[in-house]
């Protein structure tokens, strides 16, 4: 019996030894040989944002703030209306106005806001210039109808006894627009109340005076920045000497910061009046003069070169220290030797540019914004005369941005102004071929643009379609004696791709 139940209990442990081996060998396997996977693909959704109709805002009339007898300095008036030039290309072309600053401007005065509807390949531009001629107004002001934007920088203007800046700020969405404005002076950075949580109403336009924020500055620099609906923003100087009305421009933002940008076709004209005029009590900034803004938190060093267009132009180079968060002017002539003068300043005034066309480049170890500002007078011929009672000169002020390159195509608006200059620079290695077609039709343009160089050409009023103008930097110029107007060509904003979303 005994021997019976050992064998049972021996027979137990050898199967229970037996199942152990097999569970252990069936543990190893699993842990050796691959498993079959069986995760779950994640759920996604690729979606295409609906296309969006391509908008551009044209600011319109001249303004001023206070009516012609110097009441109601709160409020916007306009003065007269600007000339606005817009077209399409393989889209269809809506205009309508903006509610003005100015309630009780005709709609001729307001901002205009050229629409194109979704339409693949569609391109758009318009331009407005307007000869302004009233009380403490009188200058001939140009701009480009601006593609709305959450960010853009503005330099130019000043706001120092006779100088006055205002800011447009021109909503064309249906979103209310809450913008914040940076504000850099040659002092620095500016800290004043009133500078965020500026409210654009849809549809509508808003005037601000830079004095209003800081009085005194000579060389203002501005980034708008807009959240909530997107606007168009620009700055508009007019200059008053004692009291003569000797100068309005309209000032388009520019390149964004950067370590090189390029200002096309910089054009001075009657070189030897403004340096006559100068000599006039309170006319001391009729130097050309390079304006540039560091607007990081680090000093820099920026090179700047100013090239002629042709042959025979004299051009000089520079470089300076800017400080961090400052704004610097300095003398485009600030190269040139001492005693050196073109053909066209023979008179014995000093280093000086003459009449032509220019690039100015500017290079930098540090982002920076930068624009040249230039004023032309007419040559009375009497250097001696220096009395500020005598009848002042006819003379103007331009704002010459600097123009951030191109894509492949663009639309150009030239509108009916004083002989029209067309300037194209490339900044890059490679030569570019550029064809400036008439919208209506006509024989085109066709321009080589040599690397690292720039071409210039008369160019009549109307709309133009730009082919192969990838990396050029494009202004257009207008000129009379006594006045002066500019304006860049911008590139469109980005088209926002396909974004794809997750749903697990």
């Amino acid at each position: 019996m005994a021997e019976r139940r050992g064998l049972v209990i021996g027979a137990r442990i050898a199967s229970g030894a037996v199942a152990t081996g097999v569970a252990g060998l069936a543990i190893a396997a699993i842990a050796l040989l691959p498993l079959p996977l069986h995760a779950a693909d994640p759920r996604t959704v690729t979606v295409e944002p609906a296309a969006a109709a391509q908008l551009r805002v044209c600011p319109g009339a001249t303004v001023r703030l206070g009516d012609a007898t110097g009441e109601n300095a709160a409020e916007a008036f306009a003065i007269d209306a600007a000339t606005i030039d817009g077209a399409a290309v393989d889209g269809d072309l809506e205009r309508a106005r903006l509610r003005s600053a100015d309630a009780s401007a005709p709609p001729s005065a307001a901002p205009e806001v050229l629409r194109v509807p979704p339409t693949q390949g569609a391109l758009v531009g318009g331009a407005q210039l307007q000869n302004v001629d009233a009380t403490d107004f009188r200058g001939l002001a140009a701009t480009t109808c601006g593609e709305p934007s959450g960010s853009s920088w503005l330099v130019g203007g000043a706001t120092t006894v006779g100088r006055s800046t205002f800011l447009l700020l021109s909503n064309p969405t249906e979103v209310a627009s809450r913008v914040s404005l940076d504000l850099y002076s040659e002092n620095g950075s500016v800290s004043a109340p009133g500078l965020s949580g500026i409210d654009v109403p849809p549809g509508e336009q808003r005037v601000l005076s830079l004095a209003g924020f800081a009085p005194g500055m000579t060389s203002p620099v501005v980034r708008v920045t807009a959240r909530g609906g997107r606007i168009v923003a620009s700055l508009q100087q007019s200059i008053v000497r004692g009291l003569d009305a000797v100068g309005v421009d309209a000032i388009t933002p520019g390149a964004d910061p950067a370590t090189s940008v390029v200002v096309p076709g910089v054009r001075i004209v009657d070189a030897v009046g403004a340096l006559r005029a100068s000599a006039r009590v309170d006319w001391q900034d009729l130097e050309p003069i390079v304006r540039i803004a560091a607007p990081g938190d680090v000093d820099g060093e920026v090179t700047v070169r100013v090239v002629p267009s042709g042959t025979d132009g004299i051009g000089t180079s520079f470089a300076f220290d800017v400080a961090a968060g400052r704004v610097t002017d300095m003398p485009l002539s600030a190269g040139l030797a001492e005693g050196a003068q073109s053909p066209d300043s023979a008179d014995g005034s000093g280093p000086a540019l003459g009449d032509g066309l220019y690039t100015v480049y500017v290079e930098a170890d540090i982002p920076v914004v930068a624009a040249v500002r230039v004023s032309t007078a007419v040559d009375t011929g009497d250097v001696a005369d220096v009395n500020a009672s005598t009848p002042a000169p006819p003379s103007d002020l331009a704002w010459f941005a600097a123009a951030p390159p191109l894509g492949d195509a663009a639309l150009l608006a030239v509108p009916d102004g004083p002989a029209p200059v067309l300037a194209a620079a490339n900044p890059s290695a490679d030569d570019v071929e550029l064809t400036v077609e008439p919208v209506g039709g006509g024989d085109p343009i066709l321009l080589v643009v040599p690397a690292g160089d720039a071409v210039t050409t008369t160019i009549e009023a109307g709309s133009y379609r730009l082919s192969g103008a990838e990396s050029l930097s494009i202004g257009v110029s207008f000129a009379d004696p006594g006045l002066l107007a500019a304006f860049v060509l911008a590139p469109d904003r980005p088209v926002a791709g396909p974004v794809v979303v997750r749903t697990d």
